[in-house]
């Protein structure tokens, strides 16, 4: 009795497979018809095949952002290096605190990190399609990354420690 019963659920389940159905003779061929997708009482089950989705675009950086993401990995080197040019000549940061400054390794780590913060924030905004917004925002930092580089290496010739111009 059991094994009939598991016989039965399973010819049914194999009827609902849309592939496994006896076909239907027919004797008109139409077109395929898209029907809607919700239950009437005329319809009880509606069978819609999804539509595929298109490939997925692929973009590659373009040389605009490839030349902007190597303009901010030198601008933070440069930062580090006239950050440490000024403190080597008796000046202060004012923007980090000190003890990130005067280790050498947090200092790296801290640059390192900033740069792949912006270039990775520019990659997600080019992927959701803000490539504009991405620019502006790196053109933008590059240009207040040069100014702080200009500010350090005139703060290292007007400290006090090398006596002034």
């Amino acid at each position: 009795m059991r094994q009939a019963w598991l016989r039965i659920s399973l010819l049914l389940s194999l009827l609902m497979v849309p592939g496994l159905r006896p076909a239907h003779a027919t004797t008109e061929a139409g077109p395929e018809v898209n029907k809607a997708s919700y239950s009437s009482s005329l319809w009880p089950m509606i069978m819609v095949r999804p539509v595929p989705a298109p490939p997925a675009r692929h973009e590659r950086p373009q040389l605009v952002d490839d030349a902007l993401y190597a303009s901010i990995a030198g601008y933070r080197t440069f930062d580090y290096l006239s950050t440490r040019y000024a403190l080597a000549r008796g000046a202060r940061e004012v923007m980090l605190p000190q003890w990130v400054v005067d280790h050498r390794g947090t200092f790296i780590a801290f640059e390192g990190l900033a740069t792949a913060t912006e270039v990775s924030g520019s990659v997600w905004l080019i992927r959701h399609r803000h490539r504009r917004l991405a620019r502006a925002m790196n053109v933008f930092s590059v240009g207040v990354g040069v100014n702080t580089v200009i500010h350090n290496c005139d703060q290292a010739l007007w400290s006090p420690g090398t006596g002034g111009r």
